[in-house]
């Protein structure tokens, strides 16, 4: 299933022209993104208590991002007051983090857009399309959990008798020559280790 991101757009605190024709431009070109669901909000700091913009962002239940045209310390500061006591600010331009818990829960991810009137609104929703791409990229876990075992990768080889390994001198027949070209004669396996020894025993002999 393809990655959705809420992108809240809190509305400037005195709206003029440009300001208003900026927050009505990026709206219509957020509608028409795939994974984007565009939210339009007052300023933060007009937004009271059970209105329907709190029930707006209260309702947002994932990590979300919210542009404003005020500071993301100003934004920490007023999501507080609506609610969120433990959320972590994520500044999209690389910018610290600005982790704020005060109750201890599992903090709410904000992915924070500063708006500005002179910041072209392509380069605002291509920063939102690489916020959703990457959220979309699957992430794998590679390695061994603290409860598996360690696997060895050690190989235990056979030992080696080294004295195996040295020539061994083939021992002297005691028989004499023209008994070992009698049929009658049986080779005792332990005299002659193998057969190409025996072998190499005849050819000393001439016949």
């Amino acid at each position: 299933m393809a990655v959705r991101i809420p992108v809240v757009i809190s509305q400037h605190e005195r709206r003029s022209g440009s300001v208003a024709d900026y927050e009505e431009q990026l709206v219509t070109r957020l509608i028409f993104e795939n994974g984007l669901d565009a939210t339009l909000i007052a300023d933060l700091n007009s937004i009271a208590i059970d209105t329907t913009d709190h029930l707006c962002i209260e309702g947002l239940r994932g990590d979300f991002a919210l542009a404003s045209w005020s500071s993301a310390a100003y934004v920490c500061e007023h999501l507080h007051r609506l609610g969120m006591p433990s959320i972590e600010i994520v500044p999209v331009d690389g910018s610290p983090k600005m982790l704020s818990n005060q109750s201890g829960a599992i903090p709410k991810k904000i992915y924070f857009v500063s708006l500005a009137t002179n910041v072209p609104i392509e380069s605002t929703i291509r920063t939102l399309r690489d916020l959703r791409e990457a959220r979309s990229t699957p992430v794998f876990s590679i390695g061994l959990s603290p409860h598996e075992k360690k696997i060895s990768t050690a190989v235990t080889l056979p030992m080696v008798s080294l004295v195996s390994a040295l020539p061994v001198e083939p021992k002297k027949s005691s028989l004499p020559a023209s008994n070992l070209l009698n049929e009658d004669v049986v080779v005792d396996d332990e005299e002659f280790s193998n057969i190409d020894q025996l072998m190499d025993e005849l050819d000393k002999f001439e016949i």
